[in-house]
């Protein structure tokens, strides 16, 4: 009887399992093809998405591609309505005709529209423009996913919303505004400056950083100084040092010395010349030098955050010599293949679902040891970000390797998961420990000094180490492997070198180090950036020569007319007070038609766009960039156009 009773309860058991398993079997299958009539249509905006989220949904999801924005202002007239509360005229794009007629045809059979774009404000004024020249008269869905996953997906179908009007009222506000600022300034550049010059609120800062920099490398005058190295030599162990002090005087190098003037910024301290530093090496080598001074110090090297989207462009530019537009085709694809989630963000937080992946594949490859006790939380330092998305990461609850994914993906698409990947896993591993040592070397009358560091632990750095733009700037601070010594120790001298050295200007910027700076300064938003770095070089107010980004005289010719017509253009802490603006716009804390009459009809005593419009403006001073002596002091003028 027992035996009959074990039977029926194990299957009992075995017949609750079966029923359980067919459930969860019918629930998987029913997201996979709930709907298998046919009779929902999704939209999303690229065809390499559209192909993505089939895989997961199935043949019996109409899923369709709007090929980007779908009307936008028109390109050959201004497109508001100034008087009428700045009320925009929207036009479709004439090459989507056939896009708009294909997606009315197919909504005739359909239950549902699902509106599936970008979850930003430019993918949500999309889905608004969709239902706006598509006009539906069945229920419409807004999906929003920041990774094409199962998972995600499935979650975003549980939690469908309307269109956030919020949003798309900062969108247009934005569009508006750079509409009114760039079409009407731009016509006043044609008839004053070039004809086909352009004016914009992010790009006309950017050329100005640019300028200015240049100016400022202009007034620079070079600075020569010596410095002197010297190898000593501790029990059989070479290692090398420079001079820091003679006769209680510190040595100048090249930080010391003012960018205009070319001479020391202070009096105390001694810059050696050519004579001095030879006169000097002849002493040295006579002299007994002893460790004077050792020492220690332990220091602890934190991780960077996860990507956002300028520190990705910055990274791409630095690591993989990649353009700031290549980096952003390339996230773009990766996104919507679903290797990585979105790429338009600038959110350094992560999911707990990334945390957790990101904890499991550290133990895996790397050991508990390098696994910190409690996931890394990262806040923002950056003005004006937002931190409603996550950071840019891969995709899923578990992480694919760039080895797993190797053969998938193309030689640059690979290059920058693998960089996403490494970037991700080190932000949450255990911070890096080093010793720092400082040793001083002296005569009695000099003193040399030797910087080292040893990792003892190297935490993150085994993974990840960043970039900088500008090697030269740690030549001063070079730090080495040095022996162990003691304090009284006598060294060797084995060689003493005189070094010739000339201050150098401000590095010119990269791609990298401008998007640094606008993001820094609050200017724009990084999803613009990478067009900003395309558009400042292909209408020609900057080349890039060897990384560097170099202005033309086109571009002196729009900065010195906007900063003289139309300061505002070029006032960065402005333009990042606009930002500020629409942000709140976008929380529903100020209209839209309020923040733009302001800026066009002005506010109290400070005039606006209108006024600034209605100026005189003398064309030939516009145009004049600079004025040059020739060998009879006549004046000659450097000017643009004809």
């Amino acid at each position: 009887m027992e035996f009959y009773h074990s039977l029926k309860a194990q299957n009992n058991i075995f017949n609750i399992t079966r029923i359980y398993l067919l459930y969860t079997f019918i629930l998987d299958v029913s997201f996979i093809y709930m709907a298998a009539d046919s009779t929902n249509l999704i939209i999303v905006e690229s065809p390499s998405k559209a192909r993505t989220l089939k895989r997961y949904l199935g043949d019996n999801y109409q899923i369709e591609a709007s090929v980007g924005h779908i009307r936008d202002l028109p390109k050959s007239d201004l497109g508001v309505d100034i008087e009428n509360n700045f009320k925009p005229t929207y036009v479709a794009a004439e090459d989507k005709a056939k896009v708009i007629s294909q997606l009315k045809k197919l909504m005739k059979n359909a239950a549902t529209l699902y509106l599936a774009t970008d979850p930003d404000r430019e993918g949500e004024a999309i889905a608004w423009h969709l239902t706006e020249i598509l006009n539906p008269s069945i229920p419409v869905k807004r999906l929003v996913f920041h990774e094409i996953t199962k998972k995600a997906i499935q979650e975003s179908f549980d939690h469908t919303r309307d269109i956030d009007k919020s949003l798309v009222g900062a969108q247009e506000a934005r569009r508006i505004l750079d509409r009114l600022w760039g079409y009407q300034v731009s016509q006043k550049l044609w008839y004053n400056v070039k004809g086909g010059l352009s004016a914009g609120r992010v790009q006309s800062p950017s050329i100005k950083i640019v300028v200015d920099r240049e100016k400022e490398r202009a007034k620079f005058k070079e600075g020569e100084y010596w410095s002197i190295t010297a190898q000593f030599d501790s029990k059989g162990n070479n290692f090398e040092s420079r001079l820091k002090e003679v006769e209680s005087h510190k040595i100048a190098i090249g930080k010391d010395f003012g960018k205009e003037t070319g001479v020391l910024t202070k009096s105390d301290l001694l810059a050696l010349d050519e004579s001095r530093a030879t006169k000097l090496v002849e002493a040295f080598s006579k002299s007994s030098w002893l460790v004077s001074k050792i020492e220690q110090k332990p220091a602890t090297q934190n991780p960077y955050p996860p990507f956002i989207t300028s520190t990705l462009q910055q990274e791409g530019i630095r690591k993989l010599k990649m353009s700031s537009q290549q980096v952003m085709r390339t996230a773009q694809h990766l996104y919507e293949e679903g290797y990585i989630t979105y790429m338009r963000t600038d959110s350094i937080s992560l999911s707990s679902e990334a945390l957790n992946a990101s904890r499991n594949a550290i133990k895996k490859l790397y050991g508990t040891e390098f696994l910190p006790d409690k996931p890394r939380v990262f806040k923002s330092k950056v003005k004006n970000a937002q931190e409603a998305h996550e950071a840019i990461r891969p995709a899923g609850s578990t992480f694919q390797s760039p080895k797993d994914v190797q053969g998938n993906l193309k030689e640059l698409e690979w290059k920058l998961y693998d960089l996403i990947w490494k970037r991700t896993l080190a932000s949450q591993m255990k911070s890096a420990k080093l010793l720092k040592t400082n040793v001083e070397i002296s005569d009695g009358n000099a003193i040399f000094d030797a910087k080292g560091k040893v990792i003892e632990f190297p935490g993150f750095l085994k993974v990840y180490v960043e970039d900088i733009d500008d090697p030269g700037k740690e030549k001063d601070d070079k730090e080495s492997l040095l022996p162990p010594m003691n304090e009284g120790e006598s060294v060797s001298a084995t060689e003493f070198t005189p070094n010739q050295h000339f201050t150098k200007p401000s590095p010119r910027y990269t791609e990298a180090s401008l998007v640094k700076e606008l993001e820094e300064l609050g200017i724009g938003r990084p999803s613009t950036y990478a067009a900003i770095m395309g558009n400042i070089q292909q209408r020609g107010y900057v080349r890039k020569v060897k990384g560097a980004l170099i202005p033309t005289f086109t571009a002196y010719a729009v900065v010195q007319f906007l900063e003289r017509y139309f300061t505002d253009m070029v006032n960065l802490q402005y333009t990042a007070s606009l930002e500020d603006t629409l942000d709140a716009i976008s929380r529903s804390e100020m209209k839209s038609d309020e923040f733009l009459g302001y800026f066009y009809f002005g506010q109290n005593s400070t005039p606006g766009l209108q006024a600034l419009l209605d100026s005189e403006f003398d064309k030939d001073q516009s145009r004049t960039i600079m004025e040059l002596k020739d060998e009879n002091d006549e004046t000659i003028a450097v000017k643009i156009g004809r």
